[in-house]
């Protein structure tokens, strides 16, 4: 198995932590995430996102790649133990940021030690957790937007869940991605395990053989201009939209992560005409 660089920092957290005799597949998440956030792995290399979860930030991406290094023998089935080839592995390719993960664990004996200073310094990651009590918070309605695009799963999670989003209303087409996450049925199981709801609107959707060959600024202005044309032929759904925005926090998804190169701008313009606020995440 050839590893990533995220993967290699990944095996050698868990050899550290297995020194410090800590098995535990929540040390080794909030682990990657102090590296994240107070130690600049990230500035290093394309590293792990993470969004609010039920234990605390989490990153779908780190979960897969310890079922890679499990499946390819170099943790044990636990996920939490490095095996002898692992440690040949990393003596093969060397301990790159191994003093920066000792360091940093240096403070923490134990799991819950990591688990209650994350949660201490990073509140708004704990959310979500049902290691907490947690008290309903209503948010205030609103309108805002998303394009998945460059996005990985985890912080495309984040900006919906730091935001307090509720219904996520997809207005593609055809909600297929060559990113499988996306795919409607994946990505309502990935936003049902967060408690947000989602609801597809293909009628305000763009057909694909429209959206060919836009290689211009001018060529994305010239297809907004023929759907604002028929804009209003749909204003029922875009009435819907706005009808649940007053009570719930939505937000309208498409693919473009600018969304001045996404139709959804033009929903956004009658939402705005109608006095509200749209925020694009």
């Amino acid at each position: 198995m050839k590893l990533f660089n995220r993967q290699k920092v990944l095996l050698n957290t868990i050899e550290v932590l297995n020194e410090n005799n800590i098995h535990s597949r929540r040390a080794i998440v909030k682990s990657q995430f102090l590296l994240k956030e107070e130690h600049g792995i990230a500035e290093e290399m394309p590293f792990y996102h993470f969004f609010a979860y039920k234990q605390g930030p989490f990153s779908h991406l780190c979960f897969d790649d310890l079922r890679k290094l499990r499946d390819n023998k170099l943790i044990d089935e636990e996920e939490t133990t490095i095996t002898k080839a692992g440690e040949t592995v990393l003596n093969e390719i060397g301990r790159e940021h191994h003093q920066t993960i000792k360091t940093m664990l240096k403070s923490f004996p134990n799991e819950k030690k990591i688990t209650d200073y994350v949660y201490q310094k990073y509140p708004e990651y704990t959310i979500k957790s049902e290691l907490l009590e947690q008290k309903p918070k209503k948010a205030e309605p609103g309108f805002f937007t998303i394009g998945y695009e460059k996005k990985d799963i985890d912080q495309f999670l984040n900006a919906l869940v730091s935001n307090n989003i509720e219904l996520l209303i997809d207005i593609r087409r055809n909600p297929f991605s060559m990113n499988f996450i996306y795919i409607k049925d994946t990505l309502m199981k990935k936003l049902k395990d967060v408690g947000i709801d989602y609801l597809h609107i293909p009628e305000l959707g763009i057909e694909s053989e429209e959206r060919k060959n836009l290689n211009t600024k001018a060529d994305y202005e010239e297809l907004f201009a023929k759907y604002q044309q028929v804009l209003p032929l749909k204003e029922v759904y875009v009435n819907r939209i706005i009808e649940l925005g007053t009570t719930k926090r939505i937000a309208l998804l498409c693919f473009e992560a600018d969304c001045d190169f996404c139709h959804r701008r033009e929903v956004a313009k009658v939402i705005k005409s109608k006095k509200h606020e749209v925020i694009n995440l």
